[in-house]
């Protein structure tokens, strides 16, 4: 059986808008691409990585009164990951309705970290590790 490990960031942003326009690849980047300067999206940019290979992130903004199993339970390998990633919420004890996620394959974010502004709030879970 192979394993393999995707990072976690969940988050509560003001609005869907807000949430696409963090995550969501620059069409400029790619016209600017030589530059240190440009990164690939906003959320690359705060995780200090110019670039992200976009095919192997995966994200939503899911709003409402709902679980977050009910939010999150569509989205890929989530049968092995949701568990976990909820008993860490809740050893964290994060009160902020959390209407969004992030992941993506370990090693894309050298040291992946927690942002806040006042748009949104997203918390690097950490690591967990899935069979393939």
């Amino acid at each position: 059986m192979n394993t393999d490990t995707l990072d976690f960031w969940i988050g509560n942003f003001n609005s869907e808008e807000d949430f696409y326009d963090f995550v969501e690849e620059d069409e400029n980047y790619y016209l600017l691409e030589e530059s240190d300067d440009t990164y690939i999206s906003k959320f690359a940019e705060s995780q200090d990585t110019v670039w992200l290979d976009h095919d192997f992130v995966e994200y939503g903004f899911e709003d409402g009164d709902r679980t977050f199993y009910e939010k999150f339970s569509d989205y890929s390998f989530a049968e092995q990951w949701l568990p976990i990633l909820l008993n860490r919420i809740n050893e964290l004890n994060l009160k902020s309705d959390i209407n969004s996620i992030i992941f993506l394959n370990r090693g894309q974010v050298p040291k992946p970290v927690s942002v806040e502004n006042e748009a949104f709030s997203l918390v690097y879970m950490g690591g967990i590790e899935f069979s393939v």
